[in-house]
This record gives structure tokens, C-alpha cells and sequence, in this order.
């Protein structure tokens, strides 16, 4: 048979590249980069985070709190201010709030040299045509010594404070003022489209993204391995020995499938390895609560209770915890299935086209421009795969699901389709029947492309003249 020998070749290449320090250190190195990634994705976000809300929970005892001004100049030019917002201000940062005899320019030129945390704010009224007050400025300026988040909080108790005053000086009795601060969210959803909460929807919109790049990154770089490697050995001579104990489609069959192995083991340790990294560090990240609340049933009617009382508006746990509930929905065994078989046809359709270019050289030297169309094919594919999704981004704002139709065809065109497939069938774009077609469609192309192969392999892996351009190898496999 035409394919006798590719086992041992299989073997040899396996055990070659999996032995070689290169490969154990970079591996190391890779693992150690994504677990420390995962750990600080995970934790960052609840150490940084402020869980409090309103005017009191802005003041806390971090390095970012308001306490840590050793004074605050208020020049309130609109007179928006009554006593009774300074005097709830000067509660908030006790014996900070001061009154300067100096102009607002001299204290500004002030700031610039001091060494203490010091901070001026201008508030000015915004006139319209006829003079009347449409609006208010605040503007703070602070010293070097201070922090722009710590000033932010203090605009942002300012900016409350004229916000209360307003609807005082109109008549809003100082009991209903609460009443009146409703927070109104507005969206735009097509009927029959799913909906999304914000967090569904920052991971429909990164996902596909970063999972296009990261199969890109295996399946494209293994595959220029394979063509280097065929390259090399056809140039040395070595291939002229192989060939005397096997055959020529054998060795490209044994080499393709060792890298397919190779590079599905390096893509399941990243995953694994990520994956470990980021459930150890969940009890001490957002994902801890997440989970919390996903699994409390008395929780989830809480919040359902509180969302519906207060015009569906949701917390921001919430959120993630449907978002994670709906990712691991998509982690079905079949889906699961479907994923590796979807990347292992991907990298054996790559390797193949690889496969042909690296016999196609005589010359190391020529390896590099040889691998242009191939090259050209790997990037076509993945921008199919990552650049639809961006055009997607208006699902952000309006929590309604969107697919364009250029990423609907980039699940079904086989040179993208390994890219795109993998994140359409874990957020669940596609249904199950769509990815089993999607799979079809692949597996049909891998087929397509291996038939070319054993077509044309033989002929060009002895040849020693000129390189053989993409173009010729098509004609070839038409004539045989």
C-alpha cells in the first residue's frame, strides 16, 4: 500500500520533537504564563473592585479614600451649594473641607509644588442663551501628591450633591428625593433574537476573538513545523534514505499526524493548566461569588424578586453568574466532542497544504517564500474567523444576540471554519445540527485536500530542480 511505513515515521517524528528541551522549556514557560494569567483575571478584578455604592460607601479606609486629603478648597461660583450639602460634605472628609483667601489662580499655582494631597474645586453654573442655568461644571484641581481616582470619588459626591440641590430648590420634598434617583436602561432587541445581559454579551463579542487567535496560533505555527521539517529532510538527503524503507505518502501521513498529537497535547495542558489555575483562585475571585449565586437557588429568586420590583434592573453577580451558567451549558460531552474533532481536521487540513509546500523547495532558502500562499490561506482564515465578530459589537449596547452574515459563512468555509466553529458551538450560536454540518463540511475538505495530496506528494518530493510554485502543484493534481 501507498501509506505502508507511516507508522514508524509517526513514531520517530513523536518522540524527536517531544524530547528536545526546547520544547519541554517552552512548554513550561507557556503554562506558567497562562496560570498566572488566569489567577490574576480572576483575582484582580475583587481586589480592585469597590462592592460598596452611594455616598458613604465612597468613603473607606484604602489608599484611595477621601480621608487621605489634608484639604479640600471648594470655589462654588454658581452658588448651587447650600449650607446643608457643605455641611454633609464636611461629614464625609471631617476637618478637611477648608475656605481659602486666595484666588483660585493662586491656589491652582499652589498645587503644583505641594507635597501634601490638596485639592481645589471650581463649580460654575452653564448659561444658555437667555441666562438661564442649563447646566453645572465641576472642575477639580489637585496636587501631584493626590490621586486621580481619590478625585474622581470627590466629583462624584459633588456631582450628587447639585444633583440633590436641583430638585430641592424645585420643590422636591428632601424625603422623596430618594424616590427620584431611578437608574433607566434602555434597549433594542429584534423580536425572535435572543437576549443578552451585558456580560453574555462581552463574552459572545471576546470569545470568538480570543478563541480564533489561540487556534490559530497552534494549528498555523505546527503546520509551518511540518512543512520545515519535510523541507529539511528533503534537502539533507535524509528523505532519499527514508524513502528506501517507505513510502513518500507515507511520510507526510506519519509526520502530519505526530504534530496533530503534538500540538492537541500542548493545546489540552494550556487548557488544563488554565482552567486548574483559575478554579483554585475562584473562592478568592469574582468567579467565587459568581458560582456562589449560580448554585442558591434562594439566592437567584432574591435577586429575580428584587430585579422585577425594581424594573428588571439586575446586579452585576448576577450577570456573570448567568453568563457562566450559559458557557457551561455549551460544554456538553457532545460539543466537547465536536470541538477536538473540529481541531483535529483543522490542523490536518493546514498540515497537509504544509505538508506540499515543504516538498515543493529544494533549498532551505526557498522554504521562507514558499510558505507565502500558505501563509496567505492561514490569515484568510483566521481574520474570516475574528474580524465578523467585531462588526458585532453593537450587541453590547442593545443585549440583543447578533450574527452577521460573514460570520455565519465563516463557520462553513473550510479554511475558517477551524477557527470560527470551536467558539460558535461553546457559546451556543449554532445548534447542534449546524456544528455536526460545519464538521461535515471540514471533514469533506480535509478529504478534498488529502486526495490532492497523494496525488501530487510523490512526484515533487524527489524533485531537486527549481522550486515549485502553489500554482504548478494545483495543475498537477488536475492532470494526474
Amino acid at each position: 500500500m501507498r501509506t505502508n511505513g507511516w507508522q514508524k515515521v509517526f513514531k520517530f517524528t513523536l518522540v524527536q520533537h517531544i524530547k528536545t528541551k526546547s520544547f519541554i522549556v517552552g512548554n513550561i514557560i507557556t503554562c506558567v504564563i497562562v496560570a498566572a494569567l488566569c489567577v490574576l483575571t480572576n483575582v484582580l478584578p475583587a481586589v480592585m473592585g469597590d462592592k460598596d455604592s452611594g455616598l458613604g460607601g465612597i468613603v473607606g479606609n484604602d489608599e484611595n479614600s477621601l480621608e487621605n486629603f489634608d484639604a479640600v478648597y471648594i470655589y462654588d461660583d454658581s452658588k448651587i451649594l447650600a449650607e446643608d450639602d457643605t455641611a454633609e460634605l464636611e461629614a464625609l472628609i471631617p476637618e478637611k473641607i477648608t475656605v481659602s483667601q486666595k484666588s483660585l489662580e493662586e491656589l491652582v499655582k499652589e498645587l503644583e509644588t505641594s507635597e501634601n494631597v490638596r485639592a481645589a474645586v471650581q463649580i460654575t453654573a452653564a448659561l444658555g442663551e437667555d441666562n438661564t442655568v442649563v447646566g453645572y461644571n465641576v472642575k477639580s484641581y489637585y496636587s501631584s501628591a493626590a490621586k486621580g481616582e481619590t478625585v474622581d470619588m470627590l466629583n462624584s459626591i459633588i456631582e450628587e450633591l447639585i444633583n440633590r440641590r436641583v430638585l430641592l430648590n424645585v420643590g422636591v420634598a428632601p424625603e422623596d428625593y430618594a424616590s427620584t434617583q431611578v437608574t433607566i436602561s434602555t434597549s433594542r432587541i429584534e423580536a425572535g433574537s435572543k437576549e443578552w445581559n451585558f456580560i453574555q454579551s462581552a463574552m459572545n463579542y471576546f470569545v470568538p476573538i480570543v478563541v480564533s487567535l489561540l487556534l490559530f496560533i497552534l494549528i498555523f505555527s505546527y503546520g509551518q513545523i511540518v512543512a520545515q521539517s519535510i523541507a529539511t529532510e528533503k534537502t539533507s538527503r535524509v528523505m532519499e534514505l527514508l524513502l528506501t524503507s517507505v513510502r513518500p505518502l507515507a511520510v507526510v501521513i506519519g509526520k502530519v499526524l505526530a504534530m496533530c498529537i503534538v500540538s492537541f497535547g500542548q493545546f489540552m495542558l494550556i487548557g488544563i493548566v488554565g482552567s486548574v489555575s483559575f478554579l483554585l483562585s475562584s473562592p478568592f475571585g469574582w468567579l467565587g461569588d459568581a458560582i456562589k449565586i449560580a448554585n442558591d437557588p434562594e439566592i437567584q429568586q432574591a435577586i429575580q424578586n428584587a430585579s422585577q420590583e425594581f424594573g428588571g434592573i439586575q446586579t452585576s453577580e448576577m450577570q456573570i453568574a448567568e453568563a457562566v451558567n450559559d458557557l457551561a451549558a455549551g460544554f456538553s460531552p457532545l460539543n466537547i466532542l465536536l470541538i477536538i474533532v473540529i481541531f483535529l481536521l483543522g490542523f490536518m487540513l493546514f498540515s497537509l497544504i504544509a505538508a506540499l509546500v515543504g516538498a515543493s523547495v529544494s533549498r532551505m532558502e526557498d522554504l521562507q517564500q514558499a510558505m507565502g500562499p500558505y501563509s496567505i490561506l492561514g490569515v484568510l482564515g483566521m481574520y474570516l474567523a475574528y474580524f465578523p465578530v467585531i462588526f458585532n459589537i453593537d450587541s453590547l449596547d442593545t443585549g440583543a444576540a447578533t450574527t452577521n452574515p460573514v460570520q455565519i459563512f465563516s463557520y462553513f468555509f473550510p479554511l475558517s471554519s477551524p477557527f470560527a466553529l470551536p467558539s460558535a458551538i461553546m457559546l451556543g450560536t449554532l445548534n447542534t445540527w449546524q456544528s455536526i454540518l460545519g464538521v461535515v463540511v471540514l471533514a469533506a475538505a480535509v478529504v478534498l485536500v488529502a486526495v490532492i495530496v497523494s496525488k501530487v506528494y510523490e512526484a515533487i518530493i524527489l524533485h531537486n530542480g527549481n522550486r515549485i510554485k502553489f500554482g504548478d502543484i494545483l495543475k498537477m493534481a488536475v492532470r494526474k
